[in-house]
């Protein structure tokens, strides 16, 4: 019996590879996070026959555009600065790295790297959402009070505040047993109507 929701699933993604050449093309990670005042690095690999070709670091447009360059290569200078970024060409290996350093929280946000093509054609690139977090407290410790509250006295109500971290933890298990029991019984049902 044919299951026509597993090929179903698939198609636009397919679609979209066959209308888009170079889908793919240039990959990255979904994700980075640095500190507020240090520094990270997104490395991006491309495809062969792409070493010559201008590397790129923008912030994101619209559908696969850039909407403003940070940093670009060319084919006579592999490494590139630009401010605080700097994009390097590893053309023998078929990556590239960009590196941001003094990170401030505007820096955060979504970007691309990217294979310049030409005027006319769609850049191969990768969507990469930066994320700057606060600079990790790195001072003394806070100190104990000198005089911790006492427990109150047997028969007497419990001050109130936080009961703790785990209050939700039944509940949270209880869902989890759920979700697992609907994902099974969900995988069971297409099983046998795929057999």
């Amino acid at each position: 019996m044919h299951c026509p929701g597993q090929s179903a699933a698939r198609l636009p993604l397919l679609l979209t590879c066959v209308v888009l050449p170079g889908c793919w093309a240039v990959t990255g990670p979904s994700a980075v996070r640095g500190f507020v005042g240090g520094s990270l690095s997104v490395t991006c690999t491309y495809q062969r026959g792409d070493e010559e070709m201008p590397k790129f670091w923008c912030i994101q447009g619209s559908v696969f555009t850039c909407g403003t360059d940070i940093a670009l290569t060319s084919e006579g200078s592999p490494v590139m600065q630009r401010g605080r970024v700097t994009i390097k060409d590893f053309r023998a290996q078929g990556v590239f790295t960009v590196t941001i350093e003094d990170l401030v929280v505007e820096d955060a946000g979504a970007y691309r790297c990217g294979v310049r093509t030409g005027k006319f054609k769609r850049d191969k690139s990768a969507d990469v959402r930066v994320i700057v977090s606060p600079a990790p407290w790195l001072g003394p410790k806070p100190t104990v009070p000198p005089n911790p509250p006492h427990p109150p006295a047997a028969g007497t109500d419990p001050p109130p505040g936080n009961p703790g971290p785990f209050r939700y933890f039944p509940a949270l298990a209880g869902l989890q047993v759920l979700a697992l029991l609907a994902m099974s019984g969900a995988v069971l049902w297409v099983s046998l109507r795929c057999a």
